[in-house]
C-alpha cells in the first residue's frame, strides 16, 4: 500500500513539475521576436552624402513565422524619392546589392511607408538579418544612390 502511494506521490510530482516548466506562449513569443528603431540619414550612406534628410524605420521580425514587418518614415529629402530598398548583405559603411525594392513608394519628399517581408531562408537569410547585415535606403532624384540609410539591427525587446 505504501509503493502505491509513493508512486501516486512522485508522479503527480513530476507532473506538476514538468507543467510548471513549461514556457508560456507570451515567453515564447518574446524569445523569437527582434525589434529595432532605427535612425536614417545621409552620413551612413556610402559614399556618405551632405543632407538634412532623416527618417526612422520601425521594424520587428518574429522567427516564429519568419516575417519582417517594418515602418518607414521620412522627411527633408533634397528631392523626390525615386526609389526605396532594402539592400544586403554588407555591414554598416558597406555598400551592398539590392535585394527588394519597396514598390509603390512615396515620390515625394517627406512620407511613410510599410510592408513585411518574408525571410525564406534562400534569398533573405535570418542569421544574415539578426547580424545586421541589412540595410535600407532611399534614393532621390538628387542622389539617385541613395539620400538616407539605416541599417537593420534588430534586438530582443524588454521582457514583458
Amino acid at each position: 500500500m505504501r509503493f502505491i502511494q509513493l508512486t501516486a506521490f512522485l508522479f503527480i510530482a513530476s507532473v506538476i513539475f514538468f507543467t510548471s516548466c513549461k514556457k508560456s506562449d507570451e515567453d515564447l513569443e518574446w524569445e523569437n521576436t527582434y525589434i529595432g528603431t532605427i535612425t536614417m540619414s545621409g552620413g551612413q550612406e556610402t559614399p556618405a552624402v551632405s543632407t538634412s534628410a532623416t527618417g526612422t524605420i520601425e521594424a520587428k521580425y518574429s522567427r516564429l513565422t519568419n516575417t519582417l514587418n517594418y515602418s518607414i518614415t521620412f522627411s527633408g529629402l533634397s528631392d523626390s524619392a525615386i526609389a526605396a530598398h532594402i539592400h544586403g548583405t554588407g555591414e554598416t559603411g558597406i555598400k551592398a546589392d539590392i535585394m527588394q525594392t519597396f514598390s509603390p513608394f512615396p515620390k515625394a519628399k517627406s512620407g511613410t511607408y510599410s510592408g513585411s517581408l518574408y525571410i525564406d531562408g534562400v534569398k533573405f537569410l535570418e542569421a544574415e538579418l539578426l547580424n545586421d547585415r541589412y540595410y535600407i535606403n532611399i534614393h532621390s532624384k538628387t542622389y539617385g544612390q541613395g539620400e538616407i540609410r539605416g541599417q537593420l539591427i534588430l534586438r530582443r525587446g524588454p521582457k514583458p
